[in-house]
Order: structure tokens, then C-alpha cells, then sequence
């Protein structure tokens, strides 16, 4: 065989062993099929929850029918391992007189059971399968009045996510099959079916499950574990974009004692790019790319414990004279729990002007920047389809995470005026932290901003995984 021609064959082995080749076959899952997941390595779960509207055709006549759907999906799953769906439903809203149509003519009131279909969409790049769910609505009561609500419940059959990379899972729209309980003595009837249509530009991704190797090589944040390279094969390289993140910067400059919060910013371009061997399928490594750029904001504090003192502040990358975008790199892990943590080292320079001291302007010049570039080493929980909470900790038990110092000042004053000591003196030194909030924005096509759904224009709260992480080991 040529040395040509090895890599490829190599390539074509794990990529049929791990499921890639369903781009060409187009098996994408595999229903009950899979072996269990093993307990101790299950990842975490997060409730999610969509609502969607369609039209249905009712005996009355076409009726827009609103269908909320909730489960609990897990957050991340090997290949070739069960994913289970849990707490499954759809809690329908009829209009009361699609409701009506579906009783005995002239009814003003009576109860509603039967059962409805709500495929998944289970999507992953262009190949896309449908898992039926089955579900059940119990015999309710309509109100006396207004619209109609029903509950509807089921469980969702197991399914093997063959693929490395992220898969999606879509709502559709609804099969209803409702109608009034036989009476006494009587068999049930089958009620008509009813097939809905999806309605157009709304959201219908209801989870977003991360699919990574079986095989995890053992590794420490941001080196690699096994090098494909060295060997000669290429590694198998899967990268998904991200959607737009929204990110909240705070940092606390020590000898100051000065909070310095950015105005709310965005990482674009954002990817996740999973490596792994060709040959063995182990993962090499998983990253989290992106950049972003903030603008400048003012902070007030006390120069040397005494003097007020104002000045703006900018965030800018190194090479801040052409560009005013931060690279931001970052090596994802998971923990024995299933909690996915990000560990990143940036890189950035601060440049300071528009000072006021006792309210008297101060003139630094266009480029009173550090002397040499800013380290800082932060990590903490982060999930790439949802929240972060990255950051330094005073308490961590790794040093490096426990703050960045904070470099002389160079280029500060005009007119021959040398200030760089005076800002030096005030500010620079060990011990300041910074703590990075992101939030991916869910997509939202309403013209109106204030229609669009929780989560597409403000982070939520943040979740119980980060609170319960946010004091782990190293973070």
C-alpha cells in the first residue's frame, strides 16, 4: 500500500466505526438499538421546553393550534450510547370552537381524550431522521369557557447517536386524534385524525445534544493527549459553528479595589471543533473558538486609597493597533458529572485615557497601554449551546487560575508630561481577577424584538449547574 494511500484507509476505518460514513448512507440514529450508557460516565441533563404554533384542519374549518413541548434531553453522549429522553409532552391550546367540533354536533360542553403524534426531528449537519412519540391526552373536561387546554404525555424511544459533533432535535407539527369517551358499555371508537402543518419562520430546534468519541484519551486542558500528526495520519477534524454568544466581561483591579464592568459584547465566528486520531478514534481534543470585541467603558475609584479618580477603559487584543477583535481559544473538558468546563489563556491589552483626578482632566495620550501584554488564565463551567460562567478565583488551588497581575504603564502623558509611573503606582501588581459570562442567543425571527422568546435577547438566570459547579476544584 502506498504511504498515500494509508491515511485514507485509516480515515475510511474510523469514520465507519464511529458513524461518519451515515453522510453518504444517510443513517444518521439507530432506534433501541444501542448498548445502555454506561451510569458513571452519564452526562448532565437540561430541561427544555418550545413552543410552536401550527394549523390544523378542523371540521369547522382551519384552526391555529399551539403546541408547548418539554423534555429533558441529556447534554452530551458518547457514540454508539443510548440517549434518553425523559419527562416527554405536549401541552396543546385549541380554540374553543375547534374544541366543540370535535363533540357531538350541538355539544356546548363535554371532555376530550385520544392520543397525538409529535415526530422529533433528530438533525446532524444535512442528514436529518424522524423518531415517532406517541403520546396520550387523559379524558379532560372543557372549560365553560375560553380556549381548550389538553396535556399530552409519552415516552420517547431510546436512540444511538452515531455521529461525533452536535445533533439537533426539532419539534414538527402535530397528528391529532381526539374525540368524547365511549359511553358506558360501548368500544372506543378510532377518532379522525387530524394532520397539522407546521407554521413558517419560527424556532423549532427544541435541544442541542453534543455527540463526542467513546474513547477519551487522558489529557490536561489545551495540550494534546495523542497526535495523530506524528504518526503521519491526519487527525478526523469535526467543527460546528456556534450561534451568536452574547458575553458579559467584569474585572476587579486589586490595588484600586475598582470594578471594571464592559458593556454587554458578542463573540462571532464562534466555533467547536472536536479532533480525533484516524486511526484509533481517541479524542485528541475539543476547542471553543471565537472573537470579540468591547467597548470602552468608564470606571471611578480611589487612586491610592484616597484621591477620586475617573478614566475610560478599553479592552483591545495585542495587536490593538489594527485591529480591535480578541482572538478567544479555549480547550472544553468534562468532569466525571457530565459538567463541561473551559479553560482559556488570553491575551489582551488595556488602554487607558479620558482621566480625571479631583474632576481635573488628566491627558494620557492616545496609547497609555501596559508595558507588555496582559496573561490571564481562567476556567469554569461551560456549556457550548447555553451558558458560561468562566473565570479566575482567589481560592483556587491551582495558582495560575488565582488572579493576573497587571504590568506597568508605558506611553501615558502628553507634552512631556510622565504619567506612566503615576498609573504604575496606583494600579499595577498581582492579584486582580475577571469572571466572562456567555450566553448563546437563541435565534428569533420576529421584527419585533419584544415578541421574540426568553433566551433570544437576555441570558437567563444563571442555571443550577453552574451555581453547583461554579466552586469546583480549579475554578
Amino acid at each position: 500500500m502506498s504511504s498515500r494511500a494509508r491515511p485514507r484507509a485509516a480515515a475510511l476505518a474510523v469514520l465507519t466505526a464511529l458513524g461518519l460514513t451515515s453522510v453518504v448512507t444517510g443513517g444518521l440514529t439507530g432506534v433501541g438499538s444501542a448498548a445502555p450508557a454506561d451510569p458513571a460516565a452519564a452526562p448532565g441533563t437540561r430541561t427544555q421546553t418550545l413552543s410552536a404554533t401550527s394549523t390544523c384542519p378542523f371540521t369547522s374549518g382551519p384552526r391555529k393550534v399551539t403546541v408547548e413541548t418539554s423534555a429533558t434531553f441529556p447534554t452530551q453522549l458518547k457514540t454508539n450510547a443510548t440517549a434518553t429522553i425523559d419527562g416527554f409532552s405536549a401541552k396543546l391550546v385549541l380554540p374553543r370552537e375547534a374544541a366543540l367540533a370535535l363533540l357531538p354536533a350541538g355539544a356546548a360542553t363535554g371532555t376530550l381524550q385520544g392520543g397525538l403524534r409529535l415526530d422529533l426531528a433528530v438533525r446532524q449537519d444535512k442528514r436529518d431522521e424522524k423518531v415517532p412519540v406517541p403520546l396520550t391526552v387523559a379524558p379532560t373536561t372543557l372549560p365553560e369557557t375560553g380556549d381548550v387546554t389538553l396535556v399530552a404525555t409519552g415516552e420517547v424511544p431510546a436512540i444511538a447517536l452515531n455521529a461525533v459533533g452536535p445533533v439537533t432535535f426539532d419539534v414538527t407539527a402535530p397528528t391529532l386524534a381526539l374525540g368524547p369517551p365511549p359511553a358506558e358499555g360501548e368500544t372506543a371508537k378510532p377518532a379522525t385524525q387530524i394532520a397539522c402543518t407546521l407554521d413558517p419562520d419560527q424556532k423549532t430546534t427544541l435541544s442541542t445534544v453534543m455527540v463526542v468519541p467513546p474513547k477519551q484519551a487522558a489529557a490536561k486542558p489545551g495540550t494534546n493527549a495523542v497526535s495523530a500528526e506524528d504518526e503521519g495520519d491526519p487527525p478526523i477534524v469535526v467543527t460546528s459553528p456556534l450561534t451568536l454568544v452574547r458575553i458579559v466581561t467584569t474585572s476587579t483591579v486589586r490595588r484600586l479595589g475598582a470594578k471594571v464592568a464592559s458593556p454587554p459584547g458578542f463573540i462571532i465566528n464562534g466555533t467547536l471543533t472536536v479532533r480525533i486520531t484516524s486511526d484509533t478514534g481517541e479524542l485528541i481534543d475539543t476547542t471553543v473558538s471565537g472573537s470579540a470585541a468591547f467597548k470602552p467603558v468608564t470606571s471611578v475609584f480611589l487612586g491610592f486609597g484616597f484621591v477620586p479618580v475617573s478614566a475610560q477603559v478599553e479592552f483591545l487584543p495585542v495587536d490593538y493597533r489594527n485591529s480591535k477583535m480578541i482572538d478567544i481559544t479555549g480547550a472544553l473538558t468534562t468532569d466525571a458529572n457530565g459538567v463541561s468546563f473551559l479553560t482559556s489563556h488570553l491575551r489582551v491589552m488595556a488602554r487607558l485615557s479620558g482621566a480625571k483626578v479631583n474632576g481635573v482632566p488628566l491627558d494620557l495620550g492616545d496609547d497609555c497601554v501596559p508595558a507588555k501584554p496582559i496573561d490571564i488564565d481562567v476556567t469554569g463551567p461551560y456549556d457550548p449551546f447555553g451558558v458560561g460562567h468562566i473565570g479566575t478565583d482567589p481560592n483556587s488551588p491551582d495558582p495560575k487560575f488565582r488572579g493576573f497581575t497587571l504590568p506597568p504603564f508605558k506611553n501615558c502623558g502628553t507634552g512631556g508630561e510622565q504619567l506612566s509611573p503615576l498609573l504604575t503606582g496606583m494600579s499595577s501588581g498581582p492579584g486582580n481577577q475577571v469572571m466572562v459570562d456567555t450566553f448563546n442567543l437563541l435565534e428569533c425571527h420576529e421584527p419585533d424584538h419584544t415578541h421574540c422568546p426568553p433566551g433570544s435577547t437576555e441570558p437567563p438566570p444563571p442555571t443550577a449547574a453552574v451555581k453547583k459547579t461554579s466552586t469546583r476544584a480549579g475554578k
